[in-house]
C-alpha cells in the first residue's frame, strides 16, 4: 500500500547494514593494530627519556618521532623501515642546518629546502631506501622542522636524538617484540586465498547463469588479487628478515624457510585463476555457450579455496585430504567442449587445480 514508504525502510536498512559492515571493519583494523601502535608507544616515551633524561637534551623531538613513525601500526618490514626513517631524519638535518646557516627562515627558503633535500633523497635513495616514500619524506619533514624551528649549533643534537629513536625502535620492535614469522605469512595466504576464491566463486556464479560480468569487475578483482600478492611478498620478506636478525625468532629459520618456499606457490596459483577468470568473462561478454561442468568446477575450485582461507593454519591433515580428493576428481571431470573458448577454460582449470595441489603439504597431495 505505501511502496515508497517501503522503499526509504529498504534504503535505511541497507546504509545501517553498510555502516554496521564498516565499523567491523574499523573494530577488525583496531584489533589488529593495537599491539603494533601499543610498542610504537612505548618506544616514542622510552626514546624522549633517554635522549630528554639520559642525554640532557632540552627538545629531543626527534627521538620519539623517529621511534614512533618508524615502528607505527604494522609489524611488517620495520628493519627496513626503521633504517629509511632514521637516514631521512639524518639527511633532513643535515640538509636543514646547512641551509638554515646559509639562507635563514622564510617562507622562500622552506621552499628550496624542500627542494634541495627531495632532490638530495632521490639521488641518495638506492636499494631499498627508494621502496616507497618514506626516506624522501622524512627527509623532507625533518629538513622542514630543523628551519622552522631553527636554533644555532643544535644541529649534531638532533642527530643523536634520531639515532637514539631508531636504536630505541630497533631493540623494541625487531629485538624485543619481532612479528611472529610463520602467523605473519599465513595471515598474508589467508587473505590470498580469500581473494582468489572470492573472484572464482564469482565467476562460476556468471558462469553457471550465463551473464555478462558488470563493467570494471574484471580490473576490480585483478587489482585486489595483486594487492593481496603484493602483501603476502612484503610478508615473506619480514618473515625471512625476522628469523635472520631477530635472536628470538632464530629457532624458526627452518620452519619459516620450508613455509616460505610452499607459500612462494600462490604466485602460479594467484596467475591461473586470473587467466581462468579473464577467459570466462571474454567468453561470457561475446556470448560464448559455455557447458555446465565448467561452472560447476569453477565454483567447486572457489568452494576449495574458501576451505583452506578459514581453515586454521597449519593446515589439519583431514581438510588437506578432503581438499585433495575434491581438487583431484574437478581435474579429472573438466573436459574439451565445443565452444570457441572451452577447451582453454578447460585447461586453465585443471592448471588452477594442479596449482591448487601444489600449495597443499606434500603428503596431501
Amino acid at each position: 500500500m505505501h511502496p515508497v514508504g517501503f522503499r526509504r525502510s529498504a534504503d535505511i536498512r541497507t546504509v545501517q547494514l553498510a555502516w554496521r559492515d564498516q565499523a567491523s571493519e574499523a573494530r577488525g583494523r583496531l584489533r589488529a593494530a593495537l599491539w603494533p601502535a601499543a610498542q610504537a608507544a612505548l618506544a616514542a616515551g622510552l626514546a624522549w627519556l633517554v635522549a630528554h633524561d639520559v642525554l640532557g637534551h632540552a627538545q629531543p623531538f626527534f627521538a620519539p618521532i623517529a621511534a614512533a613513525i618508524a615502528l607505527s601500526t604494522s609489524g611488517v618490514r620495520r628493519g627496513r623501515r626503521i633504517l629509511q626513517m632514521v637516514a631521512g631524519v639524518m639527511l633532513g638535518i643535515g640538509v636543514g642546518e646547512a641551509a638554515s646557516s646559509v639562507i635563514g627562515t622564510s617562507a622562500l627558503s622552506v621552499g628550496i629546502v624542500v627542494l634541495i633535500t627531495m632532490a638530495a633523497a632521490l639521488l641518495a635513495g638506492f636499494g631499498f631506501f627508494s621502496e616507497g616514500m618514506m626516506f624522501v619524506n622524512q627527509s623532507t619533514a625533518s629538513a622542514i622542522l630543523v628551519v622552522a624551528l631553527h636554533k644555532h649549533g643544535t644541529g649534531a643534537e638532533r642527530l643523536v636524538d634520531a639515532l637514539v629513536g631508531g636504536a630505541v625502535a630497533g631493540v623494541i620492535g625487531v629485538g624485543l617484540f619481532p612479528a611472529e614469522p610463520l602467523a605473519l605469512m599465513r595471515k598474508a595466504e589467508r587473505e590470498v586465498l580469500r581473494s582468489l576464491a572470492g573472484a572464482l566463486g564469482r565467476i562460476g556464479d556468471l558462469m553457471h547463469g550465463g551473464v555478462r560480468p558488470e563493467a570494471d569487475w574484471t580490473l576490480a578483482a585483478a587489482q585486489d588479487i595483486h594487492s593481496q600478492l603484493a602483501a603476502l611478498a612484503a610478508a615473506r620478506m619480514t618473515a625471512r628478515a625476522n628469523v635472520r636478525i631477530a635472536p628470538r625468532r632464530w629457532r624458526l629459520r627452518g620452519a619459516v624457510a620450508l613455509e616460505d618456499a610452499r607459500i612462494g606457490r600462490l604466485d602460479l596459483l594467484a596467475n591461473a585463476v586470473l587467466s581462468l577468470f579473464r577467459v570466462s568473462a571474454d567468453a561470457l561478454d561475446e556470448g560464448d555457450a559455455l557447458a555446465a561442468a565448467l561452472s560447476s568446477s569453477v565454483i567447486a575450485l572457489a568452494e576449495v579455496l574458501g576451505t583452506l582461507a578459514q581453515a586454521p593454519q597449519p593446515w589439519p591433515p583431514d581438510v588437506c585430504s578432503q581438499v585433495a580428493a575434491r581438487v583431484n576428481s574437478t581435474i579429472a571431470a573438466v573436459g574439451s567442449r565445443s565452444a570457441s573458448r572451452a577447451p582453454l577454460i578447460a585447461s586453465i582449470i585443471r592448471a588452477t587445480g594442479r596449482d591448487v595441489l601444489a600449495v597443499l603439504p606434500s603428503p596431501a597431495r
